[in-house]
């Protein structure tokens, strides 16, 4: 069938002759990424912003001559975030500019394996994170060196790989029903041979497990240090205000990131004036502030995805979801189900706020850059 020109068919009833002329596949696919232009451009500025943030943080990083294990866990979710602009987003904006015509359903296998390695490659780490910033606050300096955390980065990647392979399977060319007689579109969706199968509905719930247990996991880890970091305050404050004692207890929650990757001493009773305590409340400070940025960088990952998998939870479920819905319904339902993407271009910009250092490098570099 040339799906350039019209579809018409005539239909004949008794005493009644009726010619339907029906709008080609052409314009369908047209009228609906007309609909979709707020969500491709949606999709188009968290590509450009995540592919110049990640950028930057791989140069900036890349660049330092000393790296510690937190500079190895930003350039791993760096990678993956990065991976997905550059391939993920153009691939799925191209199926939101032709929702009805996506022949390339190997470029649609790609897309959904990618965006399982980057999202469960990226709660791995941020896995690992939580348990590395334990053992610096909760252990009194302990934590993973540089040749642990690299096995830890690529251990993650690996783990993405395992599971999120089955997307080339359960993923690739949805035949599209349009409503008109010998018209019907493609998707990058479901595969038509995985729709009647439990197949797809294990995918997801391996997929939301994963997540759940990940994000149930940091969050544990988290409040177990805030409890430690709350309790250290108290007993500090019960110390310095005992009129006997002639000492204030430091209670050093976060060791020094020292390059030499030691162990520094633990924590012990000092004068509340001297130098040396002032330089430590300074490396406390230091830390906190890294443990405050991996925080932030874990709660954007989690309001991103949370969103999506909800929608693909309901949708397996409810396979018909998407059969009933209004054109305004169905953009809301395409914005929400693309809402991980925003955890691809967020981190970035974490960093900026949160980080002094590195608005201070992305300065130098920019200005070096400029230079003739």
């Amino acid at each position: 069938m040339n799906i350039s020109t019209n579809v018409s068919q005539n239909i004949s009833y008794p005493n009644v002759s009726q010619n339907i002329s029906y709008p080609t596949l052409q314009e369908l696919n047209d009228q609906a990424a007309l609909r979709f232009l707020p969500v491709i451009v949606f999709l188009f500025t968290l590509m450009l912003c995540g592919i110049f943030g990640n950028v930057l943080v791989c140069i900036v990083y890349l660049r330092k001559k000393t790296k510690l294990s937190p500079d190895y866990f930003i350039l791993n979710l760096a990678f993956l975030d990065l991976l997905t602009c550059v391939i993920g987003i153009p691939v799925e904006i191209a199926d939101l500019r032709y929702p009805y015509m996506f022949y390339a359903p190997a470029a649609c296998k790609l897309l959904r394996t990618i965006e399982s390695l980057s999202g469960m490659g990226s709660a791995l780490t941020l896995v690992a994170i939580s348990i590395d910033r334990y053992k610096r606050i909760c252990k009194l300096g302990q934590h993973f060196n540089n040749s642990t955390v690299k096995r830890l980065c690529g251990g993650a990647i690996l783990m993405g790989v395992v599971i999120g392979w089955p997307a080339a399977v359960v993923f690739g060319k949805k035949t599209v029903d349009l409503g008109i007689p010998g018209v019907k579109g493609e998707d990058c969706s479901t595969a038509d041979e995985m729709r009647e199968t439990i197949y797809p509905l294990l995918y997801y719930s391996a997929i939301m497990v994963c997540f759940v247990v990940s994000v149930v996991f940091v969050i544990f880890v988290y409040v177990r240090i805030s409890i430690f970091i709350r309790k250290g305050i108290s007993l500090k404050r019960t110390r310095t205000n005992d009129p006997v004692s002639t000492y204030s207890m430091n209670v050093h929650f976060i060791a020094e990131e020292n390059t030499s990757g030691s162990c520094p001493s633990q924590a012990h009773p000092m004068l509340d004036a001297t130098p040396q305590h002032r330089r430590r409340q300074m490396n406390s400070m230091r830390v906190t502030r890294t443990t405050t940025i991996f925080v932030a960088v874990t709660v954007a990952f989690i309001l991103s995805y949370l969103p999506f998998l909800i929608i693909m939870i309901i949708r397996n479920i409810k396979k018909d979801i998407e059969d009933n819905m209004s054109h305004d319904t169905e953009v809301v339902y395409k914005f929400f189900s693309k809402s991980y993407f925003v955890n691809n271009a967020i981190n970035p910009l974490i960093y900026s706020f949160l980080n002094r250092r590195f608005r201070n490098d992305v300065k130098n570099l920019l200005k070096c850059a400029k230079r003739p």
